[in-house]
């Protein structure tokens, strides 16, 4: 496929585990860049903040950097069902990502934006294999199983207003959140996530952005601080893009966007 207005629709990974991404060609030359990966959220969310990120991509590459966005297993235009989808399968998506960008560009630093899971990912990623450079965290999801009982929470409310149709499929086979199936097996991984656990530094400079306080937030950064990772905390006040709006807006906040852009820029100034 031709890029279109620099953005270049691609699959890559194995066929097997074929992955969905757009790939945003740099505007300007920029020595000594790092590539950049943006890890989405997930389920609704990945629907909400999809401007956004495509926004946030646009933004980077205008700096002078390589961006890739990417679809995991199971989620989006990539390859696998929905209810296929696992924490431990979405890891090796990261990987993927991350090996396709530095073959793509040539380049071996590389920095990772995550958002809400997205971050939890790419802060896991970072912890197992030892070898981003930049991290930025956007109000990750810290306890996974508090993420998941807000998703409960919000299922609820949905149906007070919007019943549950009927279905053939057998309800323990899965839950429904907004429209999107979670596996038995993928609730029992988000019950079982903890970024506090986590022992290894997951980069060498991590900034940690929030649209408003994250639970578990300040314990999170103490623990990221005796990771020896080098660390930086912004509160950027903007709506939550990630949760449902009564008007079905897509909201884009471009102070957050803009903040995350200016400190992987500083490295490379």
């Amino acid at each position: 496929m031709s890029p279109h207005n620099g953005i270049l629709p691609l699959y890559f990974g194995p066929r097997d585990r074929s992955l969905f991404g757009c790939y945003h060609k740099p505007r300007l030359e920029r020595s000594g860049k790092c590539a950049v990966v943006i890890c989405q959220p997930l389920g609704h969310e990945y629907i909400n903040c999809h401007r956004a990120l495509r926004q946030l991509a646009a933004r980077l590459a205008d700096a002078g950097f390589p961006v890739l966005r990417f679809d995991y297993y199971g989620c989006g235009d990539s390859s696998g069902e929905t209810e296929d989808g696992t924490i431990s399968g979405w890891l090796e998506d990261v990987s993927t990502a991350l090996a396709e960008v530095r073959r793509r560009t040539g380049i071996d630093q590389t920095c990772v934006v995550g958002l809400r899971l997205g971050a939890t990912l790419a802060l896991m990623s970072g912890a197992l294999r030892g070898e981003i450079e930049r991290l930025v965290l956007w109000n990750p999801v810290i306890d996974g199983k508090t993420y998941l009982e807000e998703l409960l929470s919000l299922q609820k409310e949905m149906l007070c207003f919007r019943p549950r149709p009927k279905t053939r499929q057998k309800p323990e086979d899965y839950i429904e959140v907004l429209g999107f199936p979670l596996s038995n097996l993928l609730c029992d991984q988000l019950r079982a996530l903890d970024l506090l656990r986590l022992l290894q530094r997951p980069a060498h400079n991590v900034l940690m952005l929030e649209s408003y306080p994250v639970p578990f937030g300040d314990t999170l950064r103490n623990h990221l601080s005796q990771s020896e990772a080098r660390l930086e905390y912004q509160v950027i006040e903007a709506t939550p893009i990630w949760l449902p709006t009564s008007d079905g807006s897509l909201h884009v906040p471009f102070q957050a966007l803009q903040a995350a852009v200016s400190w992987i820029s500083k490295a490379y100034s």
